[in-house]
């Protein structure tokens, strides 16, 4: 059984996949290829057009994403605090509603939030710093990560 060639539309995909997850496993897998495929063709630079284009609709994603989040920022820090509130006050006075593994779930899913919207911003911040050279990029990277240490610590 012979193998089946890729047309040029299906391998346009598997790029702009790698591009979006990073991972030729799981690129391979969404596309119903071999691994060993999706990074020969990723490695043999095939249509670096379409990779340009592909990376750049995911920057513009992410910063309008981040736009977006950056509008409702007040509306879900007041969404935390309220949720917040019901937590402990749900955790000062359990009842027999008081179900303890929703409370750690929805706790959780509050923390992870934040973590992700900080690491977006970290993105965000790391795509401002691509046409500086590499050392003035980890300089501000480094101050960037201390800042966002300092404030989670606090």
């Amino acid at each position: 059984m012979g193998r089946t060639k890729l047309t040029d539309k299906q391998k346009k995909k598997i790029i702009a996949d790698y591009i979006e997850n990073q991972n030729f496993s799981e690129t391979a897998r969404i596309n119903g290829v071999n691994k060993s495929t999706v990074k020969r063709l990723i490695d043999s630079g095939y249509d670096k057009d379409v990779q340009q284009k592909a990376t750049q609709k995911k920057e513009e994603n992410t910063k309008d994403i981040l736009e977006y989040m950056d509008n409702i920022a007040e509306k879900q820090k007041k969404i935390i605090d309220l949720s917040l509130d019901v937590l402990e006050q749900k955790l000062s006075n359990p009842d027999l509603f008081t179900n303890i593994r929703d409370v750690a779930i929805v706790y959780g899913t509050i923390f992870d939030k934040s973590l992700k919207y900080k690491e977006m911003k970290l993105r965000e911040e790391e795509m401002k710093y691509k046409n500086t050279t590499t050392q003035e990029t980890l300089d501000k990277l480094d101050a960037l990560l201390e800042e966002q240490k300092n404030a989670y610590m606090d």
